[in-house]
Formats: structure tokens, sequence, C-alpha cells
């Protein structure tokens, strides 16, 4: 069942229940106050005629004596004869005899009227008679030791009447109320459950596959502020899903290029191989065969071990200490130098004491990495310079200072889009350069991974034959970093 018609029931049964309390009390009200008039009319009307027969029972008394109760039928029939009202009547009882009554019908008088019954005193009942409710009033005195009862007996049946019509009346008042209050009712749930539609539909739809879709609700109230949750909501499933997309994306590249980086090597290998096991070369040729097949099974595991440290990385969290920066930089430059002489290129270092938070083996091989990335951008005889150095903060940033790493060469550089993938996996801004030197496109995915770790920012200036700047920034007076990549690429 929708919610608009849950709602619009409930209302009904509410309305309904309502209504029929108040018009049961208001009904019930005006037959007690109408009962209560009609009763005070009858013994107004009963004394009347108490004082009637006791009047002419007096007087004949006083005048000719005799026997009371053979004088009170005569009694009886002259206050009748003055009696102005049709639709009542009355009895005399004297003692335990009816002596006079008005209609013949003094069966229908009730002995509980008699009971308890004091001098001057009355008592009084309501009865029903052949669908007519009759009021009997009894008034008592004391005459020659026995008891004269008066009893009047008046038609009470117009407070019953008034009720039923009023009973009538407010049905039908009832059922137009309901009818116009269903309608009137129906519309304002169709309003109020309208941005509710909405939201189904809406949600509908997201689920179809449709992340773009919002609810236009702005109520300003409980479902306003629904709709926009709901918004909120939408707007992060959204963003997830583009985020699983692009990882998907990532993935399916990123086997890509990893099936493709491996089929080269291991396509030059196996020629090489089937090639010596084929035939009989000489000697020169088998040792260039041999030496392709080193170089090439070299860089297989080069990259088997740059794999296994960036999915390492990935799944695990990393100990820190407290590293001095200029004993590590210090052990960088000896690692890199040997490669470095082969093409007589200088390195400029100049590194100011700090001590950072960090994981000194993997900063180690992350400016390994960076270091070696400029000696294959660089021609022979250039010089790389590599320091280290405080930065203050600027207005914008939080964090109060930063310790910087700088690596610098003056070689082909790269473009701004170049830079700004650097950092993929198996991405390489030339790859016939970056083979011949024995690189597989993972060390500076492996970089990114490892700062991202150290929550040190990396940013990369850099113009296409001018050389390229990797910036390194550690935040100072925190030691609990929390792990985020942030990576800026600008031209210079």
């Amino acid at each position: 069942m929708k919610f608009r018609y849950k709602v619009l029931i409930i209302n009904l049964i509410l309305l309904s229940v309502s209504l029929g309390v108040v018009g049961y009390l208001m009904i019930y009200k005006n037959f007690v106050l109408a009962k209560e008039t009609q009763l005070q009319n009858a013994v107004v009307q009963n004394n009347l005629i108490q004082a009637s027969v006791e009047y002419e029972l007096l007087q004949l008394l006083n005048s000719s004596g005799g026997s009371v109760k053979a004088k009170l039928p005569e009694i009886g029939e002259r206050v009748t004869g003055g009696l102005r009202t049709t639709d009542s009547s009355f009895y005399i009882r004297y003692g335990s005899d009816y002596v006079y009554s008005s209609d013949d019908e003094t069966q229908t008088v009730r002995e509980e009227l008699f009971e308890n019954l004091e001098r001057s005193g009355k008592n009084y009942v309501v009865t029903a008679e052949e669908d007519k409710h009759y009021i009997y009033v009894t008034s008592y005195s004391l005459v020659k030791d026995k008891g004269l009862c008066v009893v009047s007996k008046c038609d009470a049946s117009e407070a019953y009447i008034l009720m039923d019509e009023q009973v009538g009346y407010f049905r039908l008042v009832l059922i137009g109320v309901l009818l116009v209050g269903s309608a009137i009712m129906y519309v304002v749930s169709m309003y109020l459950t309208r941005p509710l539609e909405q939201l189904n539909r809406v949600s509908e739809e997201i689920a179809r596959g449709d992340y773009d879709t919002r609810v236009a609700v702005h109520t300003g109230d409980e479902i306003g502020l629904l709709a926009e949750k709901f918004n909120l909501m939408a707007g992060a499933v959204a963003e997830h899903v583009e985020e699983l997309n692009d990882m998907i994306r990532r993935r399916d590249q990123f086997v890509a290029d990893f099936t493709h980086e491996i089929k080269t090597p291991m396509t030059t290998i196996i020629g090489y191989a089937d090639t010596m096991r084929s035939m009989e070369l000489p000697r020169e040729e088998q040792v260039m065969s041999l030496s392709y097949i080193f170089s090439e099974g070299r860089r297989l595991e080069a990259m088997s071990g740059k794999l296994f440290e960036l999915i390492y990385l990935k799944q695990h969290d990393i100990k820190q200490i407290n590293i001095h920066v200029e004993d590590m930089c210090n052990e960088i430059v000896r690692i890199v130098m040997p490669a470095m002489e082969c093409r007589n290129i200088t390195i400029e270092s100049h590194i100011e004491p700090m001590v950072i938070r960090g994981n000194r083996e993997l900063l180690v091989t992350a400016f390994v990495n960076l270091m070696d990335n400029a000696r294959k951008a660089s021609e022979e005889g250039s010089v790389i310079e590599f320091t280290g150095q405080t930065v203050k903060k600027t207005q914008t940033e939080e964090t109060e200072a930063w310790y910087e790493v700088c690596v610098t060469d003056h070689g082909i550089g790269m473009t701004e889009e170049e830079a700004s993938r650097i950092c993929d996996e198996f991405y390489m801004v030339d790859k016939s350069r970056a083979r011949r030197e024995g690189g597989a496109g993972i060390g500076m995915s492996l970089v990114a991974l490892i700062l991202e770790h150290h929550g040190a920012l990396l940013s990369i200036e850099s113009r296409p034959g001018e050389g390229t700047r990797m910036r390194v920034r550690f935040p100072q007076g925190n030691t609990d970093v929390q792990a985020g990549r942030i990576t800026e690429c600008e031209e210079e």
C-alpha cells in the first residue's frame, strides 16, 4: 500500500473517531438537558395535581364529611376536568387501593414508585410503553392515618425523538464531512508525499545506473533535508563508482602494460636462445647473444623486484623511525655515484641537517630512483643538483614549515602532460631511451607510493629541453602524519 493511502486512512480513522466522540457527547448532553426539563415539568404537574386533589378533598370533607375513599373518585373527576393537557394522566391511590384512574391503566404503574416514600416526598421513574417513553411521578401525603398517593403520568417521548433526530442528522453530517475531508486529505497527502515519490523515482534511476540524477526538492522541512542528504549520498556514490571505474581502467591498463613489458624482453631472450640452440654460432655472436639474454634477464629481475615492492607497499603499513637527512642523502650519493661516473655526470650536493620521521630503506629507494631518472634524462658531462633545506610555510598552508629535498637535472625535460602521468605504472616519457637504460616504467610509481606512506608532497617542474626539478616536501613537527598522496605537476 502506498504511503499516501496509509496517511489518508489513518487521518480518516482519526477524524471519524474524533467527530463521533464529539457528536456523541453533544447529543447526549442535549438529551440529558431535554430529559431534565421534561422531568421538571412532570414534577411541577404532579405538584399541581396533588394540590388540586388535596384542595378538593378538604372542601368536600368540610362541607359534607363522609368517607375519604368514597369521595376521592369524585375529586379525581373534577381534577381531570380541570386539566388543560391531553398528553398526561394521573392516578389516585389511597392506602393500598387505586381509587381513581384517568385512563384506566393502573397496571402500568410500578410498585417501586411507592417504595421508601415519606411525607411530602416524591419518587419518579421513566418507562417505555409501545414505542413511547413516560415519566411517572408519585407524591405522598397522609390523610386520616392512610397514605394518599397521587401518581402523574407524562409523555416524555419528545426528548427521545429529539435525540433520534439529532443522531440521524449527525450521521448525515458525519458522512458529508468524511467525504469532503477525504478529498481534502487525499490532495494534501499527494502534496506531502510527492517529494517522497520523487525520491523513490530518483533512487530507481540511480539503481539503473544513472548516477547523475538528483532530487529537486526544496521544502525547507525534514523531507527537504532528507532530499539534500540523498543528493549528497548520490554524489558520494557517483564519486565511488567513478573511482571504481577508474581503478578498473587502471588495472586493465596495468595488466596490458605489464604484459607488453614482459613480452618484449621475453621475445628477445627466446629469440636469442632459439638461435643459439638451433645453429652453431661464432664465439663473438654467442657472447653478443648471451649479453642480450643477460641484460634482458636483469631487466625482468629489476621489474619484478619493483613490482613486488609496489604491491607490498599497497597492502602493508611501514615502520617509521627518526632519520638524519644528511646521512641518508650522503648514502644515496654513494649508491648512485658509480653510474654517474660512467657518464661523466657531476653531483652537486648541499643538504641542511634535519631529522625527519620515516622508513630509511624506502626513502633511500625513492631518492635513488629520482637520481637515476635524472641520470637517464641528462647528457654526458652535465650536472645534477641534490639539495635539502627548510622551507617556511605560505599563508595558504597549515603546516608551520616543510623540509624540502630537490633533485634537479638539466636534461631533456618533459611536457606538462608527460609530467602529470609520470607516476602511472609502466609510463615512460621516452620508451626507447628508458629501455636502453634498463627502465620498465615502475620506478616513479614506487616513488609516489613511498612518499604517500610518509605524508610527503611531490611536485614536478619541467620544461622540454631545459630539465626537470623534483621537489619532495616533508612536514616538520608532526611525527604522526596521515598518509595522503598529493602530486603537483607544474610547468615552469
